[in-house]
């Protein structure tokens, strides 16, 4: 039985692959020159069929997100936080995207082209309906509403399909996300990663307070006594897997779960619906991976 659900998971990872692609099918593309700053807009965008004239920060966008890739196509325009203007200003622009984050570039992005701000993150505000309802606002801005439709009811049903194939009698889990070898990010409440587990019927085991982001910043010393399945979201910062695997303390808090602890890839952590996606896959291959061992 473990063997099908396993051969269902890859399926549906398959799926989220192609998906983009034919949910954005029939955006025509020639009356539309848009750019984000943002990249959980420019993820979104993507995943609707849009290809973005320009977006920021392409590398770290590599590294963080992953998927949807970024068109070969779309300009690399630097830094979120410092753009290249005069790049920008020889694209002939229609909309540039921000979100309430990177809001003071609103003035002198203006001077290029209209600005629209959409954002997804407030506090006590982030849940799917919170993320579909995102989703439909940039498709309405960027003429691709069919194609909003059709990814969320796709994502919805590759949900419940990841769901059914999940091994019964789950633990909690933990979220972390290592910034050095001592500090860690706590994910609950308001991430996306939280929205993930909710959809999958998961519990996170984080039941303290987070930011609007969604997280906790705390010392490893404080997660001592969580009763939960570790699951450790890449990349991790340089030096910290050779410290931890000579850590005695960090070994000793796993041995202390029963469990061995679990990696998975990167997923922007402050992303839209294609990053609750990848990380509903990537946690749930792990997860099934870990039951069948």
């Amino acid at each position: 039985m473990l063997n099908i659900k396993r051969m269902t998971i890859a399926c549906l990872t398959t799926l989220t692959a192609v998906m983009p692609a034919m949910a954005g099918s029939e955006v025509s593309q020639d009356k539309l020159r848009v750019m984000s700053i943002d990249w959980s807009q420019t993820e979104t965008m993507i995943a609707l069929g849009v290809t973005p004239v320009a977006s920021a920060q392409q590398s770290d966008y590599n590294d963080w997100v992953r998927s949807p890739k970024i068109p070969n196509e779309t300009v690399d325009v630097g830094l979120r936080t410092q753009p290249n203007l005069e790049r920008l200003s020889e694209l002939n622009l229609d909309t540039i995207f921000l979100s309430p984050r990177f809001a003071s570039l609103e003035t002198q992005l203006s001077r290029i082209a209209p600005v629209k701000i959409l954002g997804l993150y407030k506090v006590g505000e982030v849940n799917w309906e919170a993320v579909t309802d995102f989703t439909r606002r940039m498709a309405k801005e960027v003429n691709a509403d069919k194609q909003a439709e059709q990814l969320i009811a796709n994502s919805e049903a590759e949900l419940n399909g990841l769901k059914a194939a999940l091994p019964d009698n789950l633990p909690p889990v933990l979220l972390v996300q290592f910034m050095d070898t001592k500090h860690v990010r706590v994910f609950g409440e308001n991430s996306i990663y939280k929205v993930a587990l909710n959809q999958l019927g998961i519990q996170n085991a984080w039941d303290k307070a987070t930011n609007a982001w969604g997280f906790a910043l705390t010392g490893v010393d404080k997660l001592q006594g969580i009763d939960a399945q570790f699951v450790v979201i890449e990349p991790l910062p340089v030096g910290v897997k050779e410290h931890l695997a000579h850590d005695q303390y960090w070994q000793y808090l796993i041995e202390q779960t029963g469990r061995p602890v679990i990696t998975v890839k990167p997923t922007w952590s402050f992303g839209g619906l294609p990053s609750a996606m990848r990380f509903a896959n990537l946690v749930t291959s792990a997860l099934a991976e870990e039951v069948t061992q």
